[in-house]
């Protein structure tokens, strides 16, 4: 008698719900900057068609896009307007608020939190100074990343390919007279916020106005947000206003701090509300 031999059966998946896979590439995508299948595979024990399928998933609902690269996948518009206003609500009337505030009395001028969202920097709180002919960025306000000082310190810690992609977007838009509105003119200054560690403005985004921006880190180190000072030149000059990048960068360095403290509290409230979870055999 003759027996038919069966398919030798696929090893059975780890029982863990498409919900918490997606939200583990959406984590990976966050952290690593840009993912591919193959690495999601790897990472998550899973099949191809598997990723494949939760990949699809996540670009059609816009929480990932194709990046620069092909094969590789980044975070998309969905998240990161999901991710503005998170950081905006942990911000208003918080530790990091408060912080603006005190920035903004120490150097008598408005001080902002900028974050990326495509090619603008959204500002997403704000301390206005108590100095006459202070300038007064409302939350929600929108800039060009090429002529502002927080958008230069994003373009600064952008990877090679991303940034060439971006100065390939130009010529833009002259904001003023003053606009670096040429990629070649602007990739050097890019190079010197990169070497400086801040940006400076002079007249590029509002003409009579000087800025500066620093970077501030995420708890995984990575670049999440920009802090700026603005101020008119009837009241500051250039100089004047980069002297004042140590303050800054003392209250970007505090602002990470207290990230830290916000994501590590959240860590350790779910490791104590729940066990740790063990893949089923």
């Amino acid at each position: 008698m003759r027996t038919e031999e069966s398919p030798v059966p696929e090893a059975p998946e780890s029982e863990v719900s498409p919900t918490e896979r997606a939200f583990h590439i959406i984590e990976m995508a966050a952290q690593v900057g840009r993912v591919t299948t193959a690495d999601i595979v790897t990472a998550l024990g899973i099949p191809k068609t598997t990723a494949h399928r939760l990949v699809s998933n996540l670009e059609e609902f816009g929480f990932l896009e194709h990046g620069v690269e092909r094969g590789r996948y980044q975070v998309g518009p969905r998240l990161l307007e999901l991710a503005t206003n998170i950081l905006a609500a942990s911000t208003s009337n918080g530790p990091i608020h408060a912080l603006l505030v005190e920035t903004s009395r120490r150097t008598a001028e408005t001080i902002s939190l900028g974050v990326m969202r495509g090619s603008e920097v959204v500002y997403i709180d704000s301390a206005i100074g108590n100095s006459p002919l202070t300038l007064n960025f409302q939350k929600g306000h929108r800039a060009p990343v090429h002529c502002t000082s927080s958008g230069r310190v994003f373009l600064a810690n952008m990877e090679k390919k991303q940034l060439d992609a971006y100065l390939l977007s130009g010529p833009w838009e002259p904001i003023t007279p003053y606009t670096i509105v040429d990629p070649d003119r602007l990739r050097p200054e890019i190079e010197l916020v990169r070497k400086n560690g801040y940006a400076t403005n002079d007249s590029e985004f509002a003409i009579g106005v000087v800025g500066a921006a620093v970077p501030i880190a995420g708890p995984n180190g990575r670049l999440i947000a920009c802090l700026s000072i603005s101020a008119p030149k009837a009241r500051k000059s250039l100089e004047e206003i980069t002297l004042l990048v140590p303050t800054l960068q003392a209250a970007a360095l505090r602002i990470t701090r207290i990230l830290s403290v916000l994501d590590g509290g959240a860590d350790e409230a779910e490791t104590e509300a729940k066990p740790a979870r063990r893949k089923r055999s």
